[in-house]
């Protein structure tokens, strides 16, 4: 498989260096800024996380709640696109805790239309679903969103080629294979659950990709990316700021590398690839 945005890389290439909520680690995540901002600096996908409104338009936001990143208050899932527009998304970045810098700039909580229609075609987009809470709305959620995207695909069928879309939630990946088998899916996993088992989940689902948390690597690593390459998967790991850990992981195997600071995992990518040139 080749390496082209998110799937199982060939030994030669050099992983993914994915963006993080776009170039999240310099100006505020998840704004078309930190999209562009993350371009600009060399990054081959924007990872981004995509949420309900209640009046059913798929808007770009981490959390399920407001509040984090904005200087508004309340559920994603219990306000209107009308009502997310108004927030200012820069408004609770600071770099230091004590500037603001981007307060009051006109940065908006873009809907999925706004991102898709502003990224450059030949960048990869790591769509994370996210859904409510808990409960049968979670599950909801969940499946609204991968339907939407189904549909789109439907009708964009470019979109598929540049697409991973990622989930923590298995059965909302498998329904939306169900709908678009073609799609290229990734799950995630968090620091604690064990990795080997995720893997198999993974392969039995049919997924392309596993996402584990950076925390979750182990002594066995490099026995976890081999097994998941034997089996045709790609590995993407979450989320790696430190230069050390980006050329260890790059050492590794891993296919692609999640990061805040999109311009120093490609710096450190490029120095090891022109080191292993050399030699």
């Amino acid at each position: 498989m080749s390496a082209e945005f998110g799937q199982r890389s060939s030994g030669a290439k050099r992983p993914l260096v994915i963006a993080h909520r776009g170039a999240s680690g310099i100006v505020p995540e998840n704004t078309l800024l930190a999209f562009h901002l993350a371009v600009e600096m060399g990054a081959d996908m924007i990872e981004l996380d995509v949420r309900c409104s209640r009046d059913g338009h798929l808007v770009v936001l981490h959390d399920p709640d407001v509040a984090r990143t904005t200087d508004g208050f309340g559920q994603v899932h219990e306000l209107d696109l009308e009502d997310l527009l108004r927030l200012d998304a820069g408004y609770r970045f600071s770099p230091d805790g004590q500037q603001f810098l981007y307060r009051g700039l006109g940065l908006r909580i873009p809907t999925l239309d706004e991102v898709l229609a502003n990224l450059p075609s030949h960048i990869g987009i790591n769509l994370e679903i996210k859904s409510s809470a808990d409960g049968d709305a979670r599950a909801a959620d969940g499946r609204r969103i991968a339907a939407s995207l189904a549909a789109r695909c439907r009708r964009e069928p470019a979109l598929v080629e540049r697409l991973l879309v990622s989930s923590f939630d298995i059965v909302v990946l498998g329904e939306l294979r169900q709908m678009r088998p073609e799609l290229r899916t990734a799950l995630c996993v968090m620091p604690f659950d064990p990795l080997l088992r995720q893997l198999d989940r993974v392969c039995e689902a049919g997924l392309s990709a596993l996402h584990p948390a950076d925390a979750a690597l182990g002594a066995d690593a490099a026995h976890l990316i081999e097994r998941a390459h034997r089996l045709g998967m790609a590995v993407n790991v979450w989320t790696v700021n430190s230069a050390d850990r980006i050329a260890e992981l790059a050492a590794l195997g891993v296919d692609g590398i999640i990061t805040d600071d999109p311009e120093r995992a490609v710096q450190v990518l490029e120095r090891a690839r022109r080191a292993a040139a050399a030699r």
